[in-house]
């Protein structure tokens, strides 16, 4: 299964079964081949995920990283090497949810005080 047949049988379990899908909400980042040195860094550091997918080849390369709270610095580390790049999106669930940027990852930000 590729990683947009995976993501679309997700969206489905949570039409299917909502009180199980929403008792606990992931961020995935999705980011694509850019030719700068963070790249490699946030390919590796993607690739340690267990649940990193990928699909496409060349310049066609898209990865898509997934992240608990629990999760939160990985995702933080991520998203730091990736943020600068217009290709990258960030999903909510497997949704694009308006205000993702400014709102739902400042509040990702707050499992990281200990």
């Amino acid at each position: 299964m590729d990683a947009r047949q995976q993501i679309l049988e997700e969206k489905l379990q949570n039409i299917l079964n909502p009180r199980q899908a929403n008792k606990e909400f992931k961020i995935t980042i999705r980011f694509q081949k850019h030719y700068s040195k963070n790249f490699e860094k946030a390919l590796a550091l993607a690739r340690k995920n267990k649940y990193f997918l990928e699909e496409g080849d060349g310049d066609f390369y898209k990865a898509y990283v997934s992240f608990f709270p629990s999760e939160v610095e990985d995702l933080f580390n991520l998203f730091e090497l990736v943020k600068e790049h217009e290709t990258t999106k960030i999903y909510l669930n497997n949704k694009a949810i308006p205000y993702i940027h400014d709102l739902w990852l400042f509040l990702m930000w707050f499992y990281r005080i200990k």
